[in-house]
């Protein structure tokens, strides 16, 4: 066999490799370097809005103000791929500002609620916090 068939031939193969590497290699580097970054970015977002979530917007105070919650909960928003729990993150915030105004208002005021009434709506809201962490715990670990 001839040297330079031999030189060509793994000059062939280099070639084969770097075309590879460069089709296929470098496309699976990104996937995995941006489900990395998705993955850092929605668990830093996750943690915390899930503080909030289960704190019932107390952590950072943002039941008195359903837009501060909102606001809050915009990064983890932005990063869920279910429109339904992105939805869901939103009215809970709702729900607890709605909650915190109506637990606040004073006991003179004929169209406060009972307080049966109150600790139904706070069940409700607890129960949603948790199904809300746990929903976005499955989000997280999906990835």
């Amino acid at each position: 066999m001839d040297w330079l068939q031999i030189a060509s031939a793994f000059g062939v193969g280099a070639l084969v490799v770097k075309v590879l590497d460069i089709v296929w290699l470098q496309k699976a580097m990104r996937n995995s370097e941006r489900a990395k970054w998705l993955r850092e970015k929605r668990l830093a977002a996750y943690s915390d809005l899930t503080k909030e979530i289960l704190s019932l917007g107390q952590c950072s105070n943002v039941r008195e103000n359903a837009f501060d919650g909102y606001a809050l909960a915009s990064e983890a928003i932005l990063l869920v791929e279910n429109e339904k729990l992105a939805f869901e993150i939103e009215h809970f915030f709702t729900m607890v500002s709605n909650l915190y105004k109506e637990a606040i208002r004073d006991d003179k005021d004929p169209s406060k609620k009972s307080e049966g009434h109150l600790e139904g709506a706070y069940e409700l809201v607890f129960k949603e916090s948790r199904r809300l962490v746990k929903e976005l715990r499955k989000s997280l670990h999906k990835i």
